[in-house]
């Protein structure tokens, strides 16, 4: 926040926002997501400031100035889909996800053990997308789990070796958007479950999942095939 309302005070400053201003606000404003209370701090901050920059020769500079930055707060809502299962749709979800990946996936499930799923992955890696796996050892002993076949065809992989369950399942796609939910990668949430899955852009959720994955990652052990 501190960093906006100083760019906000700087492009008071000649009298004049240029387009590349407007843009560097807008940016800075997406960078940097905000909840309600922040932006209603901001938007105090931006008539407080109007109400001092303003005199006789430059209420219109003043008045372009507040409609410019109050715009660039009213930022879109957050792309997201919702889909359920028994059925299809979920396993759909995570293999379109997956085909649409142009440079990397990180993966962060309890356990896999859907086949279609698993060639969705082998086939990402085949054409270069470049894929970190976490998931839980105790799970990738499981009858059908597809944990080791993913490991031969070179997928780098590290599991949860704690006494406690990786129990996450979600994945971030070339981390512009996320796919989460309760939906585990297997062939039952497929026939059986009821399960839930959402896949969303914002930006925000996008650099929290990604976050998780990254502090996670290091903490892992890599698989062992032997």
């Amino acid at each position: 926040m501190d960093q906006i309302i100083e760019y906000l005070h700087a492009s008071t400053a000649d009298d004049f926002l240029s387009k590349q201003e407007k843009r560097t606000l807008k940016e800075l404003i997406a960078d940097h997501p905000l909840d309600a209370n922040q932006i209603n701090v901001i938007r105090s901050k931006v008539f407080e400031i109007a109400s001092q920059k303003a005199n006789g020769e430059n209420v219109q500079f003043v008045l372009d100035w507040v409609k410019s930055t109050t715009s660039a707060l009213q930022t879109p809502l957050p792309d997201l889909d919702a889909y359920f299962s028994p059925g299809d749709t979920c396993r759909n979800a995570i293999t379109k996800q997956i085909s649409t990946a142009s440079q990397n996936l990180l993966v962060c499930v309890f356990t896999i053990s859907d086949d279609i799923i698993t060639e969705s992955l082998i086939a990402a890696h085949r054409r270069g997308v470049t894929i970190r796996l976490i998931t839980d050892n105790e799970k990738s002993f499981d009858k059908g789990s597809d944990i080791a076949q993913l490991a031969r065809e070179g997928i780098e992989l590290r599991m949860d070796t704690s006494p406690n369950h990786m129990h996450h399942k979600f994945m971030v796609v070339d981390k512009h958007s996320v796919l989460t939910g309760s939906y585990n990668w297997t062939r039952g949430a497929a026939r059986f479950n009821h399960e839930n899955i959402i896949v969303t852009k914002d930006p925000g959720t996008v650099r929290a999942f990604t976050h998780e994955f990254e502090k996670l990652w290091p903490t892992m052990a890599p698989y062992d095939l032997r």
